[in-house]
């Protein structure tokens, strides 16, 4: 099949990760992928190092009927199959251009954040009436959608972002980042890993570690990942007690390092996830979980059976439920286990493209009615 990406959005998180690596399995799997995306963006970047057929292009709503006619000729002349769209401006651009399309393909839009939909004309026509099927990354936000928006369940699935578990490997080699920061082999290491942006709630991780410190005063804190909102974070860090404990690490490419070297990884989001890649990651690399106990995030933190939830913007509970995990080993590895099997059982990265490729195949006459 020929499968046509879209992404308005000019930065690198889990949604632009998500589609590359989307991309690459479907290539693998014999299928030719075409990726339009912002001039500069991320994604378009990543997405020429791994040799894909690119395609930049400004979502600027002005050239409305401009862009809609571009992408009406482009599907029609690469006579694509798959449509799939992923942020707001491209999908009222794209979306329109695959309904008018002569050659009729298979029009998806993919929505990956929890943030809620709005109840108005536009987002009914954008969700419910212009993609054939929704795409959400977890059942949480396929939930919403039908509850809330009253939107027609029969034209949303969910599928999950999934992890490779030869990559994200417990037994595999790493580097200790210890080394890197000058700290002793046996320092207790608890991470982040996360695009830095303010709902991904680092700064209830940062005011936790001081009360973390008074019970495990050797601990030390660790949160990779680059951001709109990493200066923030790290003026918060630089006044808050045990500054000198926390290392605020930035964009990481060993991102493996930094999993196989802590020991406890914490995601205190409050808002707007799907279901998070790096606890995924983290559960399949056997290392124990503290999330917030967002709606989404429950879906793969079963409380002390893959993981341990804590309030959402609660410092003190983060740190509970950290000092718990620090003081009871077995605990520790139990978790680690369970969240292992968990990954091996439904969040694998195969399971994730046989999804797909069933939602591909599916014929045009069985595609939902209005």
């Amino acid at each position: 099949m020929i499968i046509l990406h879209t992404e308005a959005s000019p930065a690198w998180g889990g949604q632009e990760i998500r589609i590359l690596r989307e991309s690459i399995g479907m290539r693998e799997r014999g299928h030719r992928v075409i990726i339009a995306a912002r001039p500069g963006s991320d994604l378009l970047r990543h997405a020429g190092k791994e040799k894909f057929e690119t395609i930049p292009v400004d979502f600027k709503r002005r050239n409305f009927l401009q862009i809609v006619f571009f992408f009406k000729k482009l599907i029609e002349r690469e006579k694509v199959d798959i449509v799939n769209t992923h942020s707001s401006k491209d999908s009222w651009l794209v979306l329109p251009a695959s309904r008018l399309a002569k050659n009729r393909p298979l029009t998806l839009r993919t929505r990956h954040l929890s943030t809620p939909v709005g109840k108005n004309i536009s987002t009914h026509f954008l969700y419910n009436i212009l993609p054939h099927y929704v795409i959400t990354t977890g059942e949480a936000i396929k939930d919403q959608m039908v509850n809330s928006n009253g939107f027609n369940p029969e034209r949303i699935v969910s599928i999950p972002t999934g992890v490779d578990p030869d990559v994200y490997n417990p037994d595999a080699k790493y580097t200790d980042i210890r080394k890197e920061l000058n700290l002793d082999p046996s320092t207790p290491l608890v991470g982040a890993v996360a695009v830095i942006r303010n709902w991904k709630g680092l700064d209830y991780l940062v005011k936790a570690a001081p009360i973390i410190l008074k019970e495990r005063p050797d601990v030390r804190f660790v949160i990779a990942g680059g951001g709109p909102d990493i200066d923030i974070l790290r003026d918060l860090v630089s006044t808050t007690a045990g500054a000198d404990k926390v290392f605020v690490l930035g964009h990481r490419d060993d991102i493996l390092n930094v999993f196989g070297s802590i020991d406890i990884l914490v995601h205190p989001s409050y808002a707007n996830e799907g279901v998070p890649q790096t606890i995924l990651q983290a559960m399949a690399m056997k290392k124990p979980v503290v999330a917030s106990a967002l709606l989404p995030l429950q879906e793969i933190v079963i409380d002390n059976e893959t993981g341990l939830l804590a309030r959402i913007k609660d410092p003190e509970n983060i740190a509970a439920a950290v000092i718990k995990l620090l003081r009871d080993n077995e605990l520790s590895q139990r978790l680690g286990e369970s969240g292992r099997r968990f990954i091996a059982s439904s969040y694998l990265f195969t399971h994730m493209l046989d999804k797909l490729e069933y939602l591909y195949g599916k014929k045009k006459n069985d595609y939902p009615s209005y």
